[in-house]
């Protein structure tokens, strides 16, 4: 019997690519460490690497999975497919012989016109019989090593750790939709020197199919969603001659409202089949016109994490940013903005940043952390979250007050032990990057991070602290309902998802940067506050905030420094939904008297008023509330108390709840 164990993930992505031809080439064992740092994210049902380089082999090369009893029928049908089109093999070689698959590389002298539809082909019949074999990569400039394992063990068997590449993408495998028994169904998916990793899911999979069998007479898809990128992109660029950015435009399926390019929408209408749907994120690697590209893209609700990175000789692209830090620890690291797409390549170098260039350059700066001077901390390098948790346990238990933990690179589910045993009233300070869900269900203990954040942080937190000197990413603060949440940085997307307050409890939320989407979803309590630090520094008006903002709030207050256009406050959901957040809020234990007033009123509509937005001071009496919160904020984060007085008296973006059957006020502040 095999038991996989697991924790309840999905995917992990990483792209590499040097920076410009002077840099060096990436080394394959450190795109081994990078996607080894996120091996949790696969369950060891598939893992995979792809290699481009600029000066490719002087023949294509075809790279073939086999099952073992049925080489040699599989050889003989390759062998022949290709011959009949008059291309010959000149040479083959066993890459390498695990379980059942036997992986066998090709050497054949034909040129990229035709070879396509050949292996098309060739993989149609080959599908046709069972699933024998599969042609998984074909190109000049591409190789792609995969199989069924974690990604140092299909490492190992490949010797990628020895090898150097211009571009890498590297995969770990959390299957849902196809199998993973062979190595058919790992990432990479390479064609035509395209390499493609994903982690989500394309719910517009058999559309894409349908189409790509009509235009390239492709059918013997393996269901992977990897497998429709590559053939899109190649459509797209390879076959009819797009521009790259153009072609990526297209699959990331920005709404239609709003664009005003009318080439981009003629191409999204008539390119309409190749727009991608559902919880993605992609990163691609290419050769095009004599360059080698790196791609990431995220849907544009931004329900899968991506981050990129840039180090001064390397760009990155990763599902986790402890990916790029097990690298390159000090690289400036920033998000993609939802339905953002970042390319770079060896010789154009940038051509889009994942979001507008101003808010990387004012919003992403290089940020340093402190490192601790004494020497009794908890050494996490090399431990799993378990081990971590127990010894700042133990030390709580032996009456610590301040704990240090030095070396966090990932480690997901810090701090979440210590409700279950009361503690409170103790200080946790993490250098590094911890992983995702840190400080779940907070209550009463002080967690302070030098370094950024990744997703999930303080989900249903009661009361206490956390400090995050950096960045913070997705879902920050998800049905947060007691204590404070400091960010000195910015937060990512759907931030303050579900906060309420009930009793005497308030939480407060401040993020000294700017956010993303759905800033306040479902708000039912608490305030939040957005400062724009940085820029209010630079002098720079540039926007705090992405779209959707209080959509389905029903409590609470939302305060932006600057003027918030009222275009970017959300609409509000059905009465049914809310109802339903309401029965599990009351299935949780929260008092009735928090959600009868609200709740009365939202029973007798048929959706919750669009909230209201005031642009002005601050009055005296939230003067009175928030300053106390603020001088607390710059006493954790170091920031001058003159800047506080100074922002206060700065004029904000108040959003709040509507309320039924009065006109949804919108004071835009004009004199």
């Amino acid at each position: 019997m095999v038991i996989v164990n697991h924790y309840p993930s999905s995917c992990g992505v990483l792209g590499v690519i040097r920076a410009s031809g002077n840099a060096e080439r990436v080394k394959g064992d450190h795109v081994v460490t990078g996607i080894s740092a996120v091996r949790y994210r696969g369950i060891g049902l598939g893992a995979g690497y792809a290699a481009i380089s600029l000066n490719g082999h002087g023949n294509y090369r075809i790279g073939l999975f086999a099952v073992r009893e049925h080489y040699e029928d599989v050889d003989s049908l390759l062998r022949d497919g290709l011959g009949e089109a008059g291309v010959r093999v000149i040479n083959s070689t066993v890459k390498a012989k695990v379980g059942s698959v036997v992986d066998v590389e090709y050497e054949v002298n034909g040129t990229g016109d035709g070879l396509g539809d050949l292996i098309n082909n060739i993989n149609d019949r080959l599908w046709e019989m069972g699933g024998v074999g599969r042609v998984y990569y074909w190109g000049r400039h591409v190789t792609v090593f995969k199989g069924v394992g974690h990604p140092e063990e299909v490492a190992k068997v490949y010797g990628v750790n020895s090898l150097e590449a211009d571009a890498w993408v590297a995969h770990t495998r959390f299957p849902t939709n196809s199998p993973g028994y062979l190595p058919y169904w790992s990432h990479p998916f390479a064609i035509n020197d395209i390499a493609v990793v994903h982690n989500g899911e394309l719910s517009s999979y058999g559309v894409n199919a349908v189409h790509l069998g009509l235009t390239m007479g492709v059918r013997g898809f393996v269901g992977t969603d990897s497998e429709i990128a590559a053939y899109i992109l190649n459509y797209l660029v390879k076959v009819n001659g797009l521009d790259i950015e153009d072609a990526v435009k297209i699959m990331v399926n920005p709404s239609l409202r709003g664009i005003t390019d009318p080439l981009l929408v003629r191409l999204l209408n008539e390119y309409r089949w190749a727009r991608l749907d559902g919880p993605f994120t992609l990163v691609m690697t290419m050769h095009h016109n004599g360059d080698v590209y790196l791609i990431a893209l995220a849907d544009r609700f931004k329900l899968r994490p991506i981050v990129i990175g840039y180090d001064g000789q390397y760009y990155y692209a990763a599902s986790e940013e402890a990916e790029i830090r097990a690298i390159s620890p000090e690289a400036r690291v920033w998000t993609l903005a939802p339905g953002g797409y970042f390319i770079a390549s060896i010789k154009r170098g940038v051509v889009s940043w994942g979001r507008p260039v101003e808010q990387v350059e004012v919003f992403f700066p290089q940020r340093l952390f402190p490192r601790p001077i004494d020497s009794d901390v908890v050494d996490a390098g090399g431990l799993g979250y378990r081990e971590v948790n127990e010894d700042i346990l133990r030390r709580v238990m032996r009456g610590d007050k301040v704990v240090r933990v030095v070396n966090v690179n990932g480690q997901r589910f810090i701090g979440v032990n210590l409700p279950r045993y009361g503690v409170r009233g103790v200080r946790v300070e993490i250098y590094g990057t911890p992983g995702n869900s840190l400080a779940n269900l907070n209550n009463g203990v002080e967690f302070v991070v030098y370094g950024n954040v990744q997703d999930d942080v303080a989900d249903t937190m009661h009361d206490g602290k956390v400090v995050v000197h950096g960045d913070a990413r997705d879902v920050l603060g998800q049905a947060f309902q007691g204590g404070r949440i400091f960010v000195r940085g910015n937060a990512g997307n759907r931030v303050g998802v579900q906060m309420r307050e009930y009793s005497n409890r308030r939480p407060y939320m401040v993020i000294g940067g700017r956010v993303d989407d759905y800033l306040g979803e479902y708000m039912a309590g608490g305030v939040i506050m957005v400062l724009g630090i940085d820029a209010y520094k630079l002098g720079k008006s540039v926007e705090l905030t992405g779209s959707y903002i209080g959509s389905g709030m029903v409590g609470g207050r939302i305060y932006i420094r600057g003027r918030v256009d009222y275009s970017k406050v959300g609409l509000a959901p059905s009465s049914h939904e809310v109802k339903a957040l309401v029965e599990a809020l009351r299935e949780e234990g929260y008092p009735e008297d928090t959600f009868n007033e609200w709740l009365s009123r939202v029973l007798q509509v048929s959706h919750v008023p669009r909230p209201t937005m005031d642009y002005r001071e601050l009055t005296e009496d939230e003067v009175r509330e928030l300053k106390p919160i603020l001088l607390d904020y710059a006493r954790e984060l170091g920031i001058d108390e003159q800047v506080i007085d100074d922002l206060i008296g700065e004029r904000y973006t108040v959003i709040k709840p509507g309320v039924r059957g009065i006109p949804t006020p919108v004071n835009y502040g004009f004199e």
